[in-house]
């Protein structure tokens, strides 16, 4: 819908008028609604209140400062400062104009009483201390001026407007748009539960608690104050799927490469090894390394199953053409599951299961 906007322009009347007229046609040039109260005689209550209400009713303030200061009130405050501190106190935005020489203007343009020429400098400063002044020199560049700032504004800091009777929506345009944002919200809702529930199709493959028994090598050796000559060892781990999950899962929570990811799996089972054995009687005061697995395959098995687990997929992040890596990251169920299993809770996590084991 197009938006028209009240702008109300405030200066000193008798100095500025054909200033004025440039500034009224700047703004109907714009399809926007000049406004001022220049012609109303500011001398009493009732007068001051239809400004302000003007005001109130306008979008955005334009105050033109030549080298008049104006009338005053009662209290030897101009009307137009008195304008602009109102428009300041609604917050109304401010485009200010002000004559680049005031003092080179002609006679019958300038105040020739030196005190109300000390308040229109004063004015002056106030206004460029608290606003980006726009300057101008004669009528025509006052209004390309106008014209500029006025749309600049209008873009920066959009205000309510006006539009016109029949582009205001029906009450049944109301409803259907309502209607709209709801089942919008509706279907966020069902997409943020889709997003962290557990795929589908998955009831038949192994998860959870569940084992998976990986062979692997060490060896073992002694101290100094227990020395023993290495002894090479093969046993079988069986961590459940949600160590693995668990171990992993951290390393993914921005992104990690497929080789990187799998250092992880070779670092987290050498740990769950080492936490299993080192509580054998046969391991006590031994020290136990160089872990190897049987089978590069088991890795690629665990990564194949959290994948389809709906716990990781291939990060789709843009990179290098050159760049022909694959990358890998948590769904958002995974992470989901990931802050659930690693959460630190009240109670101690259960011991890990010793591997079986035999001399080779």
């Amino acid at each position: 819908m197009e938006k028209r906007y009240q702008v109300f322009i405030s200066s000193t009347f008798m100095d500025l008028k054909d200033e004025r007229q440039t500034a009224l046609k700047a703004v109907l040039e714009l399809d926007h609604m000049p406004a001022g109260m220049e012609l109303f005689p500011a001398v009493d209550d009732t007068a001051w209140q239809l400004i302000k209400d003007v005001i109130d009713a306008s979008d955005y303030y334009v105050v033109i400062i030549g080298g008049r200061y104006g009338s005053v009130d009662e209290e030897g405050i101009g009307y137009t400062e008195k304008e602009y501190e109102y428009a300041i106190s609604t917050k109304k935005p401010v485009i200010a104009l002000l004559h680049e020489k005031p003092d080179k203007l002609p006679r019958e343009k300038t105040e020739t009483d030196g005190e109300v020429w000390k308040k229109l400098l004063a004015f002056r400063s106030k206004i460029e201390k608290r606003h980006t002044c726009v300057y101008w020199n004669n009528a025509e560049q006052l209004k390309a001026k106008l014209i500029i700032g006025l749309t600049a504004e209008t873009k920066r800091c959009p205000a309510v407007g006006w539009i016109r009777a029949n582009q205001v929506p029906s009450q049944t345009t109301l409803a259907d748009i309502l209607s709209l944002r709801n089942r919008i919200a509706e279907l966020e809702n069902q997409l943020r539960h889709e997003r962290t529930a557990p795929p589908t199709g998955i009831e038949d493959l192994l998860q959870g608690d569940e084992e998976f028994p990986i062979k692997c090598s060490f060896r073992s050796s002694g101290s100094v104050n227990k020395p023993r000559e290495s002894v090479g060892w093969t046993g079988t781990l069986e961590p459940s799927w949600n160590e693995i999950f668990a171990g992993v899962a951290p390393l993914l929570i921005q992104e990690a490469s497929d080789s990187r990811l799998r250092r992880q799996f070779v670092t987290l089972l050498e740990r769950l090894g080492k936490d299993a054995w080192a509580k054998d009687k046969d391991f006590k005061g031994f020290t136990l390394s160089n872990f190897e697995f049987a089978d590069e395959e088991q890795i690629t098995t665990c990564i194949i199953q959290l994948r389809a687990l709906g716990l990781i997929q291939e990060s789709q992040k843009k990179r290098s053409i050159h760049d022909k890596g694959i990358y890998w990251t948590l769904t958002p169920f995974g992470d989901q599951q990931m802050v659930q299993l690693r959460a630190l809770r009240r109670t101690l996590p259960s011991t890990p299961k010793v591997g079986e084991k035999k001399s080779t």
